[in-house]
């Protein structure tokens, strides 16, 4: 995704869509008119509790596509949550226009969280999984 909207923008392509039999795909370069934002209301907001801020490490799709946990429907998935991996080792798959992309490891660690389910649609760079490093 993020080399088709390079390409868009080396060759000032301001928009594309893509259609197939199923499925469409639109992209649109620059800026995106906001919608009118309503009045503010002079009545105090209470505060929002701040989210304690996580340590966990996790595995990013580098695609935008479909998400499996195997490499076959049949087959036991790749990895669970317990699972120790090895930096490189497959972890999961996504398919994307078409092709299976192997989603790998980026270092040794222990699975501690599966956080798409299987035939889920991800998008480019959401975590997949959290692990530990060992």
């Amino acid at each position: 995704m993020k080399a088709i909207m390079q390409l868009m923008a080396e060759n000032q392509i301001s928009a594309l869509k893509y259609k197939t039999k199923d499925e469409t795909l639109e992209l649109t370069r620059g800026a995106v008119a906001q919608p009118a934002q309503p009045a503010v209301s002079a009545q105090p907001v209470a505060a929002q509790p701040e989210k304690p801020a996580t340590s966990a490490k996790t595995i990013n799709a580098k695609f935008v596509g479909v998400f499996y946990t195997a490499g076959n429907p049949d087959d036991a998935p790749f990895v669970q949550v317990g699972d120790t991996v090895k930096a490189g080792q497959t972890v999961a798959v996504i398919e994307a226009m078409k092709m299976m992309n192997n989603v790998v490891a980026t270092e040794a660690g222990r699975i501690t969280k599966v956080l798409a389910a299987n035939e889920d649609l991800v998008e480019y760079d959401q975590p997949l999984f959290e692990f530990e490093s060992l």
